[in-house]
């Protein structure tokens, strides 16, 4: 039951002075259940044949500032029973992912919260920012009169308490840094120590750990958005990793935030993110972000931005589970360019400022694919995607609808394809592109491809491949980007449903040959089937990417859906049991049950836990050791009897997906 106001279950909360000092696990109420516990994910090295702008600089970085908490603020979950929310799709355009406000302290008033400096990234959002090879990093926002001295304390070695604590909590939450937003004026004998305080905390941190300063005070403290790195606020540079000009960016200030960064002897992409305000201006920002990426030129700087979010926020119907269609059309708007294909990025409105013009216009947006290249993870076997975007309508398991209702977990999101979405329809001595409109040959547009919420293999979504199909013609799609090296033993394998009456194959894509795809059946039938080659013929030969390929020899309406894409190693030996299964705690919140449970987290070989009833009815998954379930509470009528059992199974689930054996408990309450 996702009631956001429940005090019983865990939300998250921010951290001021005196919680920061004294924080440890076992005094932080919820602190075990607001983990990150998938590892960061190393990337792949560009490989520029492959990508969808090929000559596009791969240097560039992106940081992606915007909010996790969507329409939870004050009782922000890990988990709940909604569909309507917003979960990221496209991590690999982005290098840095951040909060950017506080929440309240933990136990304050609720009519009157005390906002902490301190608050977490959500660590579903970590763990699905990790998989994809992304940094994430809490947010430090002060944006507020009042004296900052008590988060200043200094003992005698020098050391900062309230910066070891920070350490200690990225360490224990399982992120990679801070957001430093310090929006408010500040005494400049407290600037001085702020700036010793930062220094502290980046030379003790590990490696890997990254500060961001955000541009707002000068080192005197005076609070000043300069909108560009010069002399005056250089010093915050030189106590952080990077540094997140504000928004109103000029051609003098670009060149400026350049030249300084060089002159300290810093690479200006890897340490200057000029900033694009979307959350107000949404597609059409008042200041244009080729002025970082000026056509056929170097880009001059890396790129931050501001409220992505705001592609659902400003959704008609935002919130309601059956108009999100519409929230996901304007996510690839904006992240591939307003043909939803990142090839074909590129705003088709000129940059027109003194014109007024409607913010969500996607045509004045080139598209984040346009300036920034995309990354990929996929460098080793296994490699298994369900195209799960980690929220649904239903949930599946083998193809088996074992559950109904709308649910979102961001932790359980897949990799989801490198491409959103790169088609091409092929036709007789034509190429036909494109989701608007018709090829050059007049041939027509590809089939359509998307993600479906309601059927799946594995999880809440399936990739759908629908639309006419005639003989003449076919359609290809890039999916995945990869640098897999074949040794021999590896094979491939893909779970399909509806492909009677039309032809599917798997294509590979090696680099050295990379203009060619060489194709692979994936079999035909009308309901979920299975099919696996070998990969031994490609000895010695490195995957560069991976695509999808549907024809038809009679005219059709096709309706694909792929479950499964499966590049796999060694064979997996099922996980063993989970041990330790145990009922921690039952509290009850209104009409709620909420059923607190842990385990035993494996050290290996598991890539995510499955709760499930007695029945096989599917309860939850998570890759933690602790879960917070939430049932309806028992009925209090006369009927029932005094007490109430529930039996509970906890599956330990492997990279290929087999499963252990079910580790068992009950939980037990009274009406």
């Amino acid at each position: 039951m996702d009631d956001d106001h429940s005090s019983v279950r865990p939300y998250m909360h921010g951290y001021d002075a005196a919680a920061l000092k004294s924080w440890s696990p076992g005094t932080d109420r919820w602190a075990r259940h607001f983990r990150s516990r998938v590892p960061l994910a190393p990337r792949i090295a560009p490989f520029p044949a492959t990508q969808a702008h090929p000559d596009l600089a791969t240097g560039p970085r992106l940081m992606n500032l915007t909010y996790d908490y969507d329409d939870a603020f004050f009782t922000a979950r890990k988990y709940g029973d909604a569909f309507a929310r917003r979960l990221l799709r496209f991590w690999q355009y982005s290098d840095f992912y951040g909060s950017w406000h506080g929440l309240p302290v933990d136990g304050s008033p609720a009519d009157d919260p005390a906002h902490g400096l301190v608050n977490l990234p959500n660590p579903a959002y970590t763990d699905a920012a990790h998989r994809n090879g992304v940094r994430s990093l809490g947010c430090w926002f002060w944006p507020r009169s009042g004296d900052f001295e008590d988060y200043l304390e200094q003992r005698p070695d020098g050391s900062f308490p309230v910066a070891d604590k920070l350490i200690e909590m990225a360490a224990y939450f399982g992120f990679d840094g801070y957001f430093i937003n310090h929006e408010a004026e500040t005494p400049p004998v407290q600037a001085a120590r702020l700036h010793d305080l930062l220094r502290s905390l980046r030379e003790r941190a590990p490696e890997g750990f990254h500060l961001q300063w955000y541009d707002t005070i000068t080192p005197d403290g005076h609070l000043d958005y300069l909108n560009h790195l010069n002399a005056d606020n250089a010093p915050w540079l030189d106590v952080s990793d990077s540094f997140f000009a504000n928004y109103w960016m000029t051609p003098e200030g670009v060149e400026t935030s350049r030249a300084t960064a060089l002159k300290l002897g810093r690479a200006p992409y890897a340490a200057v993110f000029h900033g694009t305000e979307n959350e107000q201006f949404g597609f059409d920002p008042e200041y244009d972000p080729r002025l970082l990426f000026p056509p056929g030129e170097a880009a001059r700087t890396s790129w931050a931005l501001f409220g992505s979010h705001f592609v659902k926020e400003l959704a008609p119907r935002h919130n309601d589970p059956d108009a999100q269609d519409e929230v996901f059309r304007r996510e690839r708007r904006y992240w591939s360019g307003p043909h939803e294909d990142p090839t074909r990025s590129g705003r088709l409105l000129p940059h027109d400022r003194q014109t007024p013009r409607d913010r969500d216009d996607h045509r004045a947006w080139d598209g984040v694919a346009h300036h920034i290249t995309e990354r990929s993870v996929i460098g080793s076997f296994p490699f298994v995607t369900r195209f799960n975007t980690g929220h649904g309508r239903a949930f599946f398991l083998d193809g088996r609808r074992a559950a109904d209702g709308d649910w979102h977990n961001a932790s359980v999101q897949d990799v989801l394809p490198t491409w959103q979405f790169w088609t091409r329809a092929e036709g007789t001595g034509a190429e036909r592109t494109g989701a608007e409109g018709t090829g050059p040959e007049g041939a027509g547009a590809p089939l359509s491809v998307g993600f479906d919420h309601e059927l799946a293999y594995d999880g809440g979504s399936s990739l759908l491949v629908s639309g006419p199909l005639g003989p003449d013609g076919a359609t290809t799609v890039r999916l995945y980007k990869t640098a897999l090296t074949v040794t021999g033993a590896e094979r491939l394998a893909v779970t399909a449903h509806g492909t009677d009456g039309a032809d599917l194959e798997v294509g590979l894509l090696f680099q050295d040959a990379p203009d060619a795809f060489v194709w692979l059946a994936a079999g035909s039938a009308a309901d979920w089937h299975t099919t696996t080659h070998g990969l031994g013929t490609f000895r010695g030969r490195t995957i560069a990417a991976v695509g999808l390929r549907v024809s038809s020899r009679r005219p059709t309406r096709c309706a694909i859906r792929i479950g499964e894409l499966a590049l796999l190693g060694h064979e997996f030996t099922p996980p063993a049991p989970p041990e330790d299964f145990t009922v921690d705690e039952v509290l009850t919140d209104g009409e709620s049950v909420h059923v607190f449970l842990s385990w035993r987290l494996a050290g290996q070989g598991v890539r995510h836990y499955d709760l499930l009833r007695d029945d096989g009815s599917w309860l939850g998954r998570i890759y933690d050791d602790v879960y917070c379930l939430s049932l309806p509470a028992p009925a209090t009528s006369e009927t029932v009897t005094s007490e109430t059992v529930t039996r509970l199974r906890l599956v330990a689930v492997a990279p290929d997906g087999s499963r252990s054996a079910p580790a068992t408990t009950e939980a037990h309450w009274s009406r």
